[in-house]
């Protein structure tokens, strides 16, 4: 079988190709594939930001096996893969553009995520004018929450943000699972975030299902995802180093494609494809800000009513070009985040308690996250985590999470049962800083498993399996074959994970996992549902 490649699904005009404009992606490896190293069309330059003085090297092909790096392929392919392997066939989005391919190392762990990626983005607020970038793409998840917290309390959002006060265009997948809101930085107020859309066979864009990725309204009231594209059914390279491998993956088998390509998915794949869109875009309107090609994007999106779930619609490059982008833009949130902290603490404590002004209130509290106080400020702090605002009481928990011992037994136990998602989400923020109080607080924390909120509930299981406690058990297998059979992959998984932590037993899928057989397929499914009732196996054995 056939399937088309990303330009001819998105009609991307022949004449744009992102010549001449730079364009950064963010992941952990990059191989030496002939579609993303340099060509006499483009240049390609990678960049280690784990070295301590990191500068582009220029990147060419070499004959591989291409092992390695296959995500970070596959996402560089996305947003300008040269499509040299399959002569030009399956490009990606801008196939001249420049790229930088930001090598963060092995992302572990989610302090490797945190301290790598952060570093990635520091060097590109030091040097992104230096060389002439324009974007970004990030398509990693943040480590610290589903987007329910304020874009302050993580260390990733806020390099996005500070990027994006700077010029820059921002820009990241919104995640895979259609329970969770969003797990990372494209939640960020100032970034873009991206969903996406089965490709069809017969490439219509009228026929083409909404993805399963993350949606929902995240703690700024942003609505996510803010544009679409595709995210199943994409062509890119697949440098299988075997006709066992090939035969092991879930799609190459069955279709007509060349050697070394293969259909994959994910929403890492759809942010770079709008990446690349947005390079067309700039070799169009080369005096376009990150702002107003941000904006054209959204604003003449192609919008399929199919696709009402996601309040979005596909990327459109011809459309685009003429859009009109003489809005103004409006102040970032990161400058005024800094704006706030330069304030003094008199005009900071009296914002704090202007409370028909919700977003001042929230401003002024966040403005507090990692800065010395005194503990006259903190009890300040305190007073508002019983305000009537539930976003005014999540910036409160949030702030005061990072002072440890600042929040008691007591207010966690009021504030776990809050009423409002944001502070509950909050508080599990601020329990997870403070480990000296995980012992008293089980109880409180396993309530959370069953919580009508699933971004909760994915967190409270997530901490449960840092805590690491073997009264978590009972309460973790409760919910799992319910979680299997209605396809709450996010929490099914993380909860298999804290289990795994806690017992040090794992379970596999039968049958067993193929190489992009898709996280909602009916397979996938069957294996989740397999694991679920190992457990239940065990579970009978142990004492009532």
């Amino acid at each position: 079988m056939i399937w088309p490649s990303i330009r001819t699904f998105l009609q991307i005009p022949h004449h744009l190709t992102g010549k001449g404009v730079g364009i950064a992606v963010v992941d952990g490896r990059f191989p030496n594939h002939p579609d993303i190293t340099a060509t006499s069309r483009r240049n390609t330059y990678l960049v280690n930001t784990s070295e301590p003085d990191p500068v582009p090297s220029l990147m060419t092909a070499d004959d591989g096996p291409w092992t390695k790096g296959r995500h970070g392929l596959a996402a560089a392919a996305a947003a300008a893969g040269s499509g040299l392997i399959s002569q030009g066939l399956y490009t990606g989005a801008a196939p001249d553009a420049d790229l930088y391919l930001l090598e963060t190392g092995r992302l572990g762990t989610d302090q490797d995520v945190e301290c790598k990626i952060a570093a990635a983005l520091d060097w590109l607020y030091l040097n992104w004018r230096r060389y002439r970038i324009r974007g970004v793409v990030v398509t990693i998840a943040a480590t610290r929450d589903t987007g329910l917290l304020p874009w302050q309390a993580d260390p990733i959002r806020i390099g996005c943000e500070k990027l994006a006060a700077d010029g820059l265009l921002v820009v990241a997948a919104t995640g895979n699972t259609q329970e969770l809101t969003s797990n990372g930085p494209a939640s960020s107020p100032s970034v873009l975030s991206v969903g996406g859309v089965i490709v069809p066979e017969d490439a219509d864009i009228r026929y083409a299902k909404p993805y399963y990725g993350c949606r929902g309204t995240t703690f700024e009231g942003k609505w996510v995802p803010e544009i679409v594209a595709p995210a199943k059914n994409i062509v890119l390279p697949a440098p299988f180093v075997s006709l066992e491998e090939r035969q092991s993956h879930f799609t190459a088998r069955f279709d007509n494609l060349p050697e070394g390509y293969a259909r994959t998915e994910g929403t890492s794949f759809a942010a770079p494809i709008v990446l690349g869109c947005a390079a067309c875009l700039w070799q169009a309107q080369p005096s376009w800000t990150a702002g107003q090609v941000k904006s054209a994007i959204v604003e003449s999106s192609a919008v399929v009513g199919q696709w009402t779930e996601l309040h979005a619609g596909l990327v459109d490059v011809k459309a685009a070009i003429h859009a009109d982008t003489s809005v103004e833009e409006s102040d970032p949130p990161y400058t005024l985040w800094c704006s706030w902290k330069q304030k003094d603490s008199f005009k900071r404590l009296k914002a704090m308690k202007a409370q028909d002004e919700t977003s001042i209130a929230s401003a002024a509290l966040l403005s507090y996250c990692e800065a010395p106080i005194s503990p006259e400020t903190q009890e300040q702090i305190l007073f508002l985590t019983g305000s009537r605002s539930g976003r005014v009481r999540a910036a409160a928990v949030t702030a005061l999470a990072f002072y440890q011992e600042a929040l008691s037994i007591q207010d966690y136990c009021r504030i776990l049962h809050d009423d409002s998602r944001f502070a509950r989400m909050a508080a599990l923020f601020a329990l997870s800083r403070s480990p000296g109080l995980h012992h008293h607080l089980k109880d409180e924390v396993a309530g959370l498993f069953s919580d009508s909120d699933l971004d909760i509930r994915y967190c409270a299981i997530k901490l449960a399996g840092n805590i690491r406690d073997e009264a978590f058990v009972k309460p973790l297998l409760s919910g799992i074959e319910d979680d299997a059979i209605h396809e709450r992959v996010s929490i099914f998984a993380v909860r298999c994970s804290a289990l795994e932590a806690i017992t040090g037993i794992q379970f596999e899928p039968e049958p067993r996992w193929l190489e992009e057989q898709g996280i909602y397929s009916e397979r996938s499914t069957r294996g989740r549902v397999h694991i679920a009732r190992k457990w239940g196996q065990w579970a009978s054995f142990l004492s009532p």
